[in-house]
């Protein structure tokens, strides 16, 4: 920038000293009017930047002053544990997920999102709510990256990956019983009671469905992606907000925009259905080979 800076004012000294030989006064003061405009265009773009920087500076220092907040990577750090973000776990709409190890040797999820200017108060928001919720049947977050236009965040891993996988494949090597998917469901439902009444602050996932349900190697479900979600105080008994949501899993109160959390109740009933079905008709497959 400062480079830039000097170029210009080499080239009005230019501009001037022609003028001045070409023996027209009129033309170097019109010059001189010029480059003093666009001078001040340059000068003024300059301190923007600078001052954008310094802002964003103090508001990535300012997350490790706020309480309750996971532990903060650089963006360096994560590169290395995931190999340069190497070994993609999935991506969908609000960025990609690779797998990685830390230095302790845990496995971690390492959510990169996609699309976040330098002002981040939904990052903000997503991290403080996240960091400071722990419930056995929600995806813990360990930590986050906040640099520049980096976002990312750090999840525990989680070895079975999405629901999804497990219900909608055809491959009965994938297919899951009876008793591990009433399990599941339980999972799924105390998890959003707890989201929905023992938090200090009401919150709504609006987007429940099994890819966004992860498992554990021992097939615990745990209700992943906040990145949808809406806080709401716990006395307020309703939120209007924008569509938001996967079609197929969507509460008719959508299309008021007047929603509650009976929302992803609606969404969480949709699936249920759904297991229970394809659970019966595995056992019934199985049944019949024996």
């Amino acid at each position: 920038m400062y480079g830039n800076i000097r170029s210009y004012w080499l080239l009005i000294l230019i501009l001037l000293i022609t003028a001045v030989i070409a023996g027209s006064i009129f033309d170097a003061f019109f010059y001189l009017l010029l480059c003093g405009l666009l001078g001040l265009v340059v000068l003024g773009a300059f301190f923007f930047l600078r001052s954008r920087n310094r802002f964003q500076e103090v508001e990535e220092d300012h997350l490790d002053n706020m309480l309750g907040m996971p532990t903060r990577f650089s963006y360096e750090e994560l590169k290395n544990i995931t190999k340069n973000f190497s070994n993609k776990l999935g991506e969908g709409g609000f960025g990609s997920v690779s797998q990685g190890t830390l230095p302790s040797g845990s496995q971690v999820a390492v959510k990169h999102l996609f699309g976040i200017g330098p002002v981040n108060k939904s990052f903000v928001a997503e991290v403080q709510t996240i960091g400071s919720i722990h419930h056995f049947n929600l995806v813990s977050l360990l930590g986050f990256c906040a640099e520049k236009f980096n976002r990312l965040l750090v999840y525990e891993y989680m070895a079975n990956g999405s629901l999804d996988r497990w219900i909608f494949n055809k491959n009965q090597d994938l297919s899951l019983d009876w008793q591990v998917r009433k399990k599941i469901i339980l999972d799924i439902a105390k998890g959003l009671a707890y989201l929905h009444e023992d938090c200090n602050r009401k919150i709504i996932h609006l987007d429940i469905k099994p890819q966004n349900i992860l498992l554990d190697e021992n097939f615990n479900a745990k209700v992943s992606d906040f990145g949808l979600s809406k806080l709401i105080e716990k006395d307020q008994s309703q939120v209007v907000t924008s569509m938001r949501g996967t079609p197929g899993y969507m509460a008719p109160e959508w299309l008021s925009l007047v929603i509650t959390e009976k929302v992803d109740v609606y969404s969480f009933g949709n699936y249920s259905p759904r297991s229970s079905v394809r659970a019966a008709k595995h056992r019934w497959i199985s049944t019949r080979r024996r």
